[in-house]
């Protein structure tokens, strides 16, 4: 009889242990749902301190844009200001066409032309001759020289002025006495050369013009300062270009070309400081 009683009593117990399973299995649920959020939290938390990546390429100058060259502008003033003591001047209008000009000595020959495409006369000199203006007295000690000069014809040309220590109008344009000469190109590289400060010295000019184009040239002499000017460039400015203890008396122009290139000169003016 106690048999059947406690056969009769497990369906009463199994049924008496369903809720408390129910309930378990929930909290379970519960607890892994939880660590779950966690984790997930956890992994955002970790992403927002995330190394970067040391694989990843850095930035190389080859990859950055680069800055298109600039054009540096540079602006000059034309201060050449004449003498205001005027010792010789000569356009070429006192002297016959076809002549060679009163007011000048030379080794060689030339004539005074007119142009067709230029108003008035001009000296037509030739390319292996020296050209000396007659000045009483010679240079001063600090003067300005001032001419135009137009280089006619494709072959190579050079232009040549001296100012020289002496007044015995030779002819040399290497002489044996103390000079400074300047030299002018056709390709456009002025040279300066003084004999007695062993100063030698070129530059490149975009100014000067061949091809039957009109150059002015001017010089300025002040104490041992020299100031080339050609057309609105100022090609030189030499501090100590001459001998302060010299008078560079004499003024000499001269070219050395070949045939059929033409140099011809006009509007010369020599003053006194």
């Amino acid at each position: 009889m106690r048999k059947m009683q406690f056969i009769a009593a497990l369906p009463v117990l199994f049924l008496a242990t369903i809720p408390f399973y129910g309930h378990a299995q929930s909290t379970v649920d519960q607890v892994g749902n939880t660590a779950d959020k966690v984790g997930s939290t956890i992994d955002k938390v970790g992403g927002l301190f995330k190394k970067k990546n040391r694989n990843k390429p850095a930035d190389t100058d080859a990859t950055k844009p680069t800055a298109s060259p600039t054009s540096v502008g540079i602006n000059t003033v034309y201060d050449f200001v004449p003498g205001n003591t005027l010792l010789f001047i000569d356009h070429f209008d006192s002297t016959k066409k076809g002549n060679f000009p009163v007011k000048w000595l030379t080794n060689a020959s030339g004539e005074v032309v007119t142009l067709q495409q230029y108003p008035g006369n001009w000296f037509n000199i030739t390319g292996t001759g020296v050209y000396i203006p007659k000045l009483k007295t010679g240079l001063p000690k600090d003067f300005t020289v001032e001419f135009d000069v137009i280089i006619d014809g494709g072959n190579s040309s050079t232009l040549f002025v001296d100012f020289e220590d002496a007044l015995d109008r030779n002819f040399d344009k290497y002489p044996s006495n103390p000079y400074l000469q300047f030299r002018m190109y056709s390709g456009g590289s002025a040279y300066v050369e003084c004999k007695g400060k062993d100063l030698d010295t070129h530059v490149n000019s975009d100014a000067y013009n061949t091809g039957g184009k009109i150059n002015h040239i001017a010089f300025k002499k002040e104490g041992e300062r020299l100031r080339v000017y050609i057309n609105q460039e100022k090609t030189y400015d030499i501090n100590h270009a001459f001998e302060g203890n010299r008078t560079y008396s004499t003024f000499k122009l001269g070219a050395d070309f070949y045939s059929p290139t033409h140099m011809l000169i006009s509007n010369v003016v020599i003053a006194g400081l």
